[in-house]
């Protein structure tokens, strides 16, 4: 008895303590301490799938690469025409 007593004093002083994290997010709709929970499940998945931790980094980097910005003469939109074309529907 002594032992769930005890739990259940753990989890209300848990819960208590959440409440202004709790009332952070739901005022700004941000979410609060999600890197650590992020890291760690990237440590399990490197050890158990390390083709997906491949994966994942390649399309990390792919994100974050930079992609060359078109010139001002590039763009040619004065002499070009855009043509939408829909097909016939013959019923």
């Amino acid at each position: 008895m002594e032992l769930i007593a005890t739990l259940a004093g753990i989890i209300a002083v848990a819960w208590l303590l959440t409440i202004p994290a709790r009332r952070y997010e739901k005022r700004t709709g941000k979410k609060l301490g999600r890197g650590a929970a992020g890291a760690g499940l990237g440590v399990v998945q490197e050890l158990f799938q390390p083709s997906a931790a491949n994966a994942a980094v390649i399309v990390e980097e792919q994100r974050e690469a930079r992609t060359p910005m078109p010139a001002a003469e590039d763009k040619d939109f004065d002499n070009n025409r855009i043509v939408i074309s829909l097909p016939n529907n013959s019923s």
